[in-house]
Parts: structure tokens; sequence; C-alpha cells
């Protein structure tokens, strides 16, 4: 009788692999292994900060983040924080004060503000006090123009109504320690710094400041998150050929990789939602090259049932579906009985919604097994910060062995650098035009004329 189901070392997760049956001849799991060792060598080494972050404090700057953290909570003033930042730089932190904000003792909220969209800027802007806000950009490379741009109108909004020096104590920048034009800015305004070290790539840096600085300031057990991610390296380190479950996972998909070539991350938890916008980027950025990769798309149980299941059980047969299910949710919840007696308020009546959600995991997991359609289940202990951290650090190592095992650097850009050329060009051209237009009035009075 084989075994479907195992967990990672003492971490508070567990792979069920029984929805995608896949065996690894010897041959092939020892040729996996190999790459899985090539793999961890240069983690070890660096090539991504992140592996060696959640046992190396320089690297996390786990205790800056706390202390500053820490001072801004003692600060009876500040009552919300407005948090800049675009990709990694946002998505992380917010699937973390998203997914835990049920454990968090601060009273601090978040505001997360990604796309520099003028609509959502006004609205959103009005409803702030500046005295009680507090700012935290994030750009590692300090130039990233979304985040940029809403900062300035950010620090100028502070300013206006606080001053110069008074906005400068209620900001905090998140960016490389070395260089950077908006480390540049902090240090000329002396504003706060937390550095994000050069070998943590951006969707790899939630175990940097860029996510320990928010948690730590919604209250929550920072140091518990790395332990995690910290139990799951340990498991790694140790694992043998023969039952490491990253092999299994990853082979699963790669052989699939033809015919299965989009996955659907459906977590069974409300406070989950922004895991797989999270994982969306880190899949997506990550093994997007050179015509290979996956279509990640971000589901929600049970919600989707009522929009994807459909398509997911009878569309086509190209799909996995990545399932992350909560053991333990502690807390209980039972449904009342209202005095109603028809069969399904009968039927609901003394349930709890924790086994209820539960059971329609359940039932859309055979499902999909009875259609043939391949599914993967990680299952979590219960929604902690230990949890989440070992959730993260698993996808993290994941994506990086998957892009050994094909041939693509899981930790650059490319397509995304060339964007960013296109977008500098047009700037640079309309700052030109902006140029011209004040210096020569009568012309452009003319040719506004002309236009109408």
């Amino acid at each position: 009788m084989s075994i479907t189901a195992s967990r990672f070392g003492s971490s508070p997760l567990l792979l069920d692999w029984s929805g995608i049956q896949t065996e690894l001849n010897p041959e092939l799991r020892s040729q996996s292994f190999s790459t899985w060792q090539t793999t961890l060598e240069k983690l070890r080494n660096q090539v991504s900060g992140f592996y060696n972050a959640v046992i190396d404090t320089e690297l996390s700057q786990i205790e800056a983040s706390e202390s500053l953290a820490k001072k801004f909570r003692e600060d009876a003033r500040i009552k919300n924080c407005l948090f800049i930042g675009i990709g990694g730089s946002s998505l992380g932190p917010m699937c973390l004060i998203d997914s835990l904000k049920h454990l968090a003792s601060s009273p601090i909220q978040f505001h997360f503000f990604e796309n520099p969209d003028p609509i959502d800027w006004n609205y959103r802007i009005q409803r702030l006090n500046p005295s009680e806000t507090l700012v935290c950009v994030v750009t590692k490379s300090g130039t990233t123009y979304e985040t940029l741009s809403i900062f300035m109108l950010a620090y100028d909004w502070l300013t206006r109504s606080l001053g110069a020096n008074q906005a400068a104590k209620q900001t905090v920048a998140i960016t490389d320690p070395e260089k950077g034009e908006l480390l540049e800015f902090a240090k000329k305004e002396q504003i706060s710094t937390l550095k994000i070290a050069p070998s943590v790539g951006g969707r790899y840096s939630i175990f940097t400041p860029v996510g320990l600085f928010a948690g730590c300031l919604a209250g929550l057990d920072m140091r518990a998150f790395l332990n995690g991610g910290k139990k799951i390296r340990d498991y790694c380190d140790k694992a043998t050929a023969e039952k490491n479950l990253f092999l299994t996972w990853a082979q699963a998909l790669y052989t699939r990789k033809d015919t299965h070539p989009t996955h659907v991350m459906m977590p069974y938890s409300t406070p989950l939602r922004l895991l797989g916008s999270w994982w969306v980027q880190l899949w997506s950025e990550s093994l997007g090259k050179d015509g290979k990769g996956f279509t990640a798309i971000p589901s929600l149980g049970a919600i989707d049932q009522h929009s994807m299941l459909q398509l997911l059980r009878d569309g086509p047969n190209d799909k996995v579906i990545w399932f992350v299910n909560v053991q333990d949710f502690k807390t209980s919840v039972p449904i009342p009985s209202i005095q109603f007696k028809v069969k399904t308020f009968d039927l609901l009546e003394g349930q709890e919604l924790g086994s209820l959600l539960d059971t329609e995991f359940r039932a859309i997991q055979k499902v999909m097994k009875n259609q043939g359609r391949p599914s993967i289940q990680i299952q979590m202990d219960s929604i902690s910060e230990e949890s989440m951290g070992a959730m993260l650090f698993s996808l993290s190592i994941l994506t990086a062995y998957m892009g050994d095992l094909m041939g693509v650097n899981p930790f650059d850009q490319p397509g995304v650098e060339e964007g960013k050329i296109y977008i500098r060009d047009t700037l640079e051209q309309n700052k030109r035009r902006m140029k011209e237009d004040r210096e020569d009035p009568d012309t452009v009075h003319r040719l506004r004329l002309h236009r109408e």
C-alpha cells in the first residue's frame, strides 16, 4: 500500500498527492534529487537570500523591524498605516496581514496603495487623517514608477498638513541598503529606513522587512513566522531522495507541464484569499520564461464553487487544482436553530461553519478525483504566524526547484525590466513636451485653437 500523504518534517504543513497519483521510478528520483541538491547549494550560497533569511537576523532584519514597529505601535496618535508598494513589495505584506488579522494585537489599520489610479487615490486619501497616519513605502530598486508616484503624493500630503519635520518622522522607507533614489531621498529627509538585502528579490522578500515590519506593526509574532520557514528549511536540508516531498510535488507538476499547463490555487478559508494572489506572482514571474511556465489562477473555496467549478469539472482537462485546507480553525461557530422546520434549515441546524467548509472542500476534492482532474492538497494545521511562514517558504522553495527542473532562472524578470524601459522612454517624452509647453505658451495656445 503506497503512502500518498506526508508532513514536511516538524512543520505545520502536510502534502497529500493522492489526487494526482504520481510515482517516481528510482532512476528519475535519483536525477530529480541531483537537481534538488543543486538548487539547495545555490540557495545556501545566497543566489536568493530568502533561504538563509529565516536563520540569519542580518538578512531578515527582524530586530530592526521589531524595534521600529514598536516605536510606532506605542505612539497613540498613529492609527493608520498607508503602505505603498507593488508586486512583491505589496502582495506579501497584504497576504500576511489579511491572513493573520484575527491574531493581530495592534489597532493600527493598514491601507495598501499599489496602483497609480487617480480615482482610488482621491477616494481613499480623503478618509485618512495625516496626523494619525504612518506612511511606509517599499521599493527595493528605489525607482519603481508606480510606487514612487504614490509616495510623492503621500509625502506631500503629510508635509502640507504636518510640516516637513513631522512628515519625515511619520515615514518609513524599505529599500536597498546601498543604492537607489528612494534611499537618497530618505537620507536627505532623515527618514527611518529598513533594508532589503541585495540578494533577496522582490517576490521572495516576505522574509525581510517587507513582510516582517508590516507584521510587527500589526502586533504579530514574526519570530514564529520565521520559525515556520526555518522548519521547512530544516526539512529541506535533511530530506532524503526517497522521502523528499518537494521531489514528489514538483515532478507531479513537471511531468504534466504540456498536458496541464494551468494551475489553480483554491484555499478553503477566507483569510487565505490573498495567498493565491501572492502565489500568482511568484509562480508566473519566476517560471514564465523562454516559452516555458504555467498559467497561475487564484481562486477561493467555497465561493468559487459557484463560479469556476463547472469549468474545472467539465471544461478542458488542462488544469491542476492546488487545494489548500485548514485542519483546525481554532474557533467554533455553530449554526443555530431559528425555529423554521424545513429540510435545508433543519439539515444545517447544529452544524458548525468550519466543518461545513471542510465538508465543501472534501466534496469538491472528490468531484475532481471522480472526473480524473488532477489535484494536490496542502493542509495547514491552523492559520497562525508559524503556519504562514511554513507555507510561504515552501512555495518559495518549490518555485526555486521548479526553475532548475525547467531550465529557467526563477530569480530574474527580464520581461518586467523591458516594460520599465518603455515606461521610462514615454515618461521622458512627456516631460520634454511639458517643458516645451511651458517655454512656448503662445504656440500651445495656437495649437489648441487649431484643434478646436
